[in-house]
């Protein structure tokens, strides 16, 4: 019955009111999203012609070589990305490498092709409805399952390549039913007689000359026309006495006072309107007092664009208000800015302030002395211990490659004597001073695993391993699962000590070193071929399981040896051999 419902709701309402509209306003409508502001057709441009207030957007889709549907006008990439070619002779993986943005300037580098099915939920999200134009012939079926699947059937219209549309689905409409289309300079006489016919009026402003015609757009709407189609969403905004400053006015006023929610959450939208100049705002609700808000500041400073320049944030790293320069910290470490502007705060006394400079300069270039970092790693707040070990060895690695690892020896030992002495209290339930200590440990253990994977000088490998093939099943084994991981791209050809670490009583270390073997590629395979003959018979099987899962065709005639002289492995061989055979191209 749902279903019948929103068919007779197209059938019936080629120009209904988008379901945030109030009856008798006029309705704006946006062609190719907002193309003048944002890259065209691109997820963002589709939501800041939302947030400017169209009620109907306009977006362009075309199939991709491999069926997937994507928003796209002329398919030329020379014209919208970095790419060459056609959108319909383009695998979509490969559009996803392609910049979407850069074509518009420097602050949209990074954009990238829209996916159908995204676009059809940011407008489900956004409460607007969409005009889809279908640029490729044939691709009806797909596009009308797609928007069933997002529920937005009685959303849309169609243009363009829809005739199989039409067949498939008769109660789809187009832009143009039963709504006249006219150029600017219509009148008041003209639009009373379109309504007459029970026809809506559309004032077109969109690749007419008059694109920027604000006086031309007031007029229509004083004619009383039902909506005007607009390239510039700004400009019509205003037209229709909607116009986008008196909502950023709202969004200001709600991020000035209130409760912490509400203001951050009016910061973050402010935060995703583009083209206005709010940065003075977001610097100064970035040294409000409340974490929660200073932080969707700096959030909102970071996504600005064009890019905030690092000085802004200068006045709020002297803050009275410790979680302003932890905020600063964070979002100078995220912008890549000099290291250098960060030093003074190594000397801050507060913790969060302390553990976001030194999280921060791990992400940042220029020159911290090994002097200052050191001294931090054994610092009294684990926090603070392994945010150190980050900007160490970004900074210093040869330094932090001795210093590390008997810091995290230290750290180890103590989160292993938490844990025996949590047994030996039987389990009890913690007390929240406890947990922290207990959690403070582990995440510091995370970080310094971390920073030893980031090393890259002589000695890092062996160090990684160390940690990675350490056994136990104690209250640190955390490191060496998280290390094993680390290994995955790093083994290299030297898999000599982890084909060692499939010998371990210890049944997980084994387990995770053999599917590190798997995941690691081929390199490996030389010193997994030779324990294929290991005496050790815990070995040898997890070798054949490695070769198997590998697809090493190299192995095929050890395994096929090993078949005749072993009774213990035959099933095993056979199910190996089976495997390796399946990887090969059939004759």
């Amino acid at each position: 019955m749902k279903r019948i419902a929103a068919l007779l709701l197209l059938a019936f309402s080629a120009f209904a009111p988008a379901q945030n509209s109030r009856a008798g306003e006029v309705q704006l409508l946006c062609h190719r999203t907002a193309n003048q502001d944002v890259p065209e057709n691109t997820l963002e441009s589709l939501e800041e012609a939302a947030l400017l207030g169209c009620n109907v957007v306009e977006i362009d889709l075309r199939r991709t070589l491999d069926g997937r549907i994507v928003l796209n006008h002329d398919g030329i990439l020379e014209r919208l990305t970095d790419g060459i070619g056609e959108v319909e002779q383009t695998y979509y993986d490969d559009l996803q490498m392609r910049d979407a943005g850069g074509w518009m300037g420097e602050r949209f580098k990074g954009l990238r092709i829209t996916l159908f099915e995204d676009a059809l939920r940011l407008a489900r999200a956004r409460d607007i409805r969409l005009v889809l134009d279908i640029k490729t012939k044939g691709i009806g079926a797909e596009v009308l399952e797609l928007v069933r699947r997002e529920g937005m059937l009685e959303r849309v219209q169609f243009n363009g390549e829809w005739d199989d549309v039409k067949k498939l689905y008769p109660g789809a409409t187009t832009a143009g039913d039963r709504t006249a289309w006219v150029q600017p300079g219509v009148s008041a006489e003209q639009v009373n007689a379109f309504h007459e016919q029970d026809k809506k009026v559309v004032a077109n402003f969109s690749a007419n000359k008059h694109e920027m015609d604000l006086a031309g757009m007031k007029a229509a709407v004083a004619a009383g026309v039902d909506g005007i189609n607009v390239d510039y969403p700004r400009l019509g905004a205003d037209a229709v006495r909607r116009p986008v400053e008196l909502r950023l006015k709202a969004l200001i006023a709600q991020a000035n006072s209130g409760e912490s929610s509400e203001r951050s959450r009016a910061i973050l939208e402010l935060s995703r309107y583009r083209g206005f100049y709010l940065q003075s705002e977001f610097v100064c609700w970035l040294l409000d007092g409340d974490d929660h808000v200073s932080r969707a500041a700096a959030i909102a400073l970071l996504k600005a664009r064009p890019k905030t320049p690092a000085v802004v944030f200068g006045k709020a790293l002297q803050s009275d208000h410790s979680d302003a320069r932890a905020n600063a910290a964070w979002a100078l470490g995220m912008t890549g800015a000099d290291a250098s502007v960060l030093l003074p705060l190594l000397r801050d006394k507060d913790l969060h302030v302390l553990q976001e400079t030194l999280m921060a300069l791990g992400r940042m270039p220029g020159d911290v002395d090994a002097k200052v970092l050191l001294p931090l790693l054994s610092y009294a707040n684990p926090g603070v211990r392994g945010a150190a070990a980050l900007a160490l060895a970004s900074h210093q690695p040869e330094v932090a490659l001795k210093a590390i690892p008997p810091q995290l020896q230290i750290e180890m030992k103590t989160a292993i004597r938490l844990g025996q002495d949590y047994e030996r209290r039987g389990r009890p339930r913690l007390t929240q001073a406890e947990t922290d200590e207990i959690t403070g440990h582990f995440r510091c253990q995370m970080k310094m695993v971390q920073a030893l994977s980031m090393l890259k000088v002589p000695g890092a490998l062996r160090v990684l391993e160390d940690q990675a093939f350490r056994p136990g099943e104690d209250s640190a084994q955390y490191d060496g699962i998280v290390s094993t991981f680390q290994l995955w791209d790093k083994i290299g050809r030297d898999a000599q000590p982890a084909v060692q670490a499939l010998a371990s009583s210890d049944m997980q270390l084994a387990d995770r070193t053999e599917w590190m073997l798997i995941q690691a590629g081929r390199g490996v395979l030389p010193d997994v071929r030779k324990a294929l003959s290991s005496d050790n018979s815990a070995v040898r099987e997890r070798a054949i399981r490695i070769v198997a899962w590998q697809g090493d065709i190299d192995s095929i005639g050890t395994l096929q040896a090993m078949q005749k002289t072993s009774a213990s492995d035959t099933a095993l061989i056979a199910w190996a051999v089976e495997k390796i055979e399946s990887f090969q191209p059939q004759p």
